[in-house]
């Protein structure tokens, strides 16, 4: 049977509560609706950072943020993170990624075979996007337009047109290869800056306002320190018509994945061609009176959109309440395509979006730099500000705005104690267990597997005693890695000192 292709459609600091799929009736989705039609919607995922290269890393690689090293913009890989172009590419997949990648340095395509990037400045003049404008336009000195909350041309100019264009210049060459089609918008993300064929498109009157909550005094200094009022301040009329412009850059995005799916049905692509929709992270949108991005780990910058449609494993017009993030995107790829094993901590959202997963998670994972740290199980969000004796716990089942922080109250001191001893096993995970072989029994292997179900696999080596032992077993034709020689119980059969004993004798 013929592998599937796989087309991955991202936005850029989108949430989800402005998208129909989600509720939301102030816009008009067709093309969203229609993929959520043919598979499933997640509710609650999250983001696995509220930044964008740290949450594109860990799509890229995933993994989480303490492991993968970008902790914030403008950070490089760890050395030797295998990312999914390679896979993919490894797997006999022609790759292609187009708009915005947003890693470091900007020109690092990370593995895929067509590049054509869109990067908001950061390749300078080599801009390909800005080129191909300055062609149309000589005197243009920028992308956009922030000042009036319009783009200065027709959509057929705009960069998300653009994005979508070389995407579909792509598929329509792929020949007879399974492709893999990673297609990155740049918005909503600011400048808020929509075509002028999509103004009015919004009904300002059902968006979801702004939230608002007493006391921001009490929130963590984190997250004080870094709020970015700005030119946004508390002017009603700027905040809504930003929010405007916020919801009509999606009708735009909607109509460009329209053409990417025409341009498949046209190939005869669309019946063998598996989607996956989401975001890096969300936007604040002064929630809280916090504008865009950054350690703030609420619902409106953590929580993501995200859907995988058009595979014969999916129900149709389905919805899951498993916990799901962006991370889990490369997972699906390979998934998609047959690999035998996944990628980092990534799991298939093919699987979870099954009535009885075969690997469920119990809690997840979002962090940022070390200013914040956040897990999140079907009813907890618990956040810990490191160094600042600071935390955050909300109970999202009877508090879903987030509204009313219960950390530090007697009567949820044992939810708090459990989430931060799922952070500290994540702390242990993300920097390679190092745990001798005799101590890694079932009960340590089981739970170390929950949290990362291909650990056996990513950690080479869980060292025996010392490296003198470790020779030892090697020299009698031992398998001394984590792999192997760890995997059963009975360990101790051949790592005792009888053994020793009987070797040196």
């Amino acid at each position: 049977m013929p592998r599937r292709n796989v087309v991955v459609l991202l936005c850029d600091q989108l949430r989800p509560d402005f998208l129909p799929i989600y509720g939301c009736n102030a816009i008009a989705t067709p093309n969203l609706d229609r993929l959520a039609s043919l598979g499933v919607v997640f509710d609650g995922a999250i983001t696995q950072s509220t930044v964008c290269a740290p949450a594109r890393a860990s799509m890229m690689t995933g993994r989480h943020v303490s492991d993968h090293g970008v902790w914030t913009n403008d950070v490089p890989f760890r050395d030797g993170m295998e990312t999914i172009a390679e896979r993919m590419n490894k797997l006999g997949y022609r790759t292609g990624a187009f708009g915005k990648l947003h890693h470091f340095p900007a020109d690092d395509a990370k593995g895929f075979s067509v590049v054509k990037q869109m990067e908001e400045g950061r390749l300078g003049d080599q801009e390909p996007y800005l080129q191909w404008l300055r062609e149309r336009h000589p005197d243009v000195t920028r992308m956009w337009n922030a000042q009036d909350l319009t783009f200065s041309f027709p959509e057929e100019e705009y960069y998300e047109h653009w994005i979508a264009s070389r995407a579909i210049d792509f598929v329509q060459g792929t020949g007879d290869a399974p492709f893999l089609a990673w297609i990155s918008f740049q918005g909503p993300h600011g400048p808020f800056d929509p075509p002028p064929d999509v103004k009015g498109s919004c009904d300002a009157s059902k968006l979801p306002p702004p939230l608002r909550r007493e006391g921001d005094d009490e929130l963590p200094e984190t997250v004080r320190y870094r709020h970015c009022r700005e030119t946004w301040g508390d002017n009603p009329e700027l905040i809504l018509a930003r929010r405007v412009a916020y919801a009509e850059m999606i009708v735009s995005i909607d109509r460009q994945i329209g053409r990417v799916l025409a341009a498949l049905e046209e190939q005869g692509l669309f019946e063998t061609t598996t989607f996956v929709f989401s975001a890096d992270h969300g936007d604040m949108l002064q929630d809280f009176g916090i504008t865009a991005k950054g350690p703030f780990p609420y619902r409106g910058q953590l929580d993501i959109p995200l859907l995988v449609a058009n595979h014969p494993r999916l129900a149709p017009a389905t919805r899951s309440r498993q916990l799901a993030g962006n991370i889990d995107l490369p997972g699906t790829l390979l998934d998609v395509a047959g690999a035998d094993r996944s990628i980092g901590h990534s799991r298939s959202l093919l699987d979870l979006a099954q009535p009885e997963p075969r690997q469920p998670r119990e809690v997840i994972l979002s962090e940022f730099c070390d200013s914040v740290r956040t897990i999140q199980d079907a009813r907890w969000r618990y956040s810990h500000y490191p160094f600042e004796d600071a935390a955050e716990l909300y109970d999202r089942e009877n508090d879903p705005d987030e509204l009313h922080n219960l950390a530090g109250q007697p009567q949820v001191a044992e939810v708090e104690i459990r989430m931060l001893r799922h952070l500290v096993d994540y702390a242990v995970i993300n920097k390679g267990p190092r745990v001798e072989a005799h101590d890694f029994g079932p009960r340590k292997q089981a739970g170390m597997l929950a949290k990362h179900p291909e650990g056996l696999r990513d950690f080479p080596v869980i060292f025996p005693l010392s490296t003198n032992e470790r020779e030892r077993l090697q020299a009698a034709g031992l398998d001394a890695d984590c792999n192997e020689f760890c995997r059963e119980l009975p360990v101790l059969h051949s790592y005792s000192a009888p053994y020793w004993l009987d070797q040196e004798k």
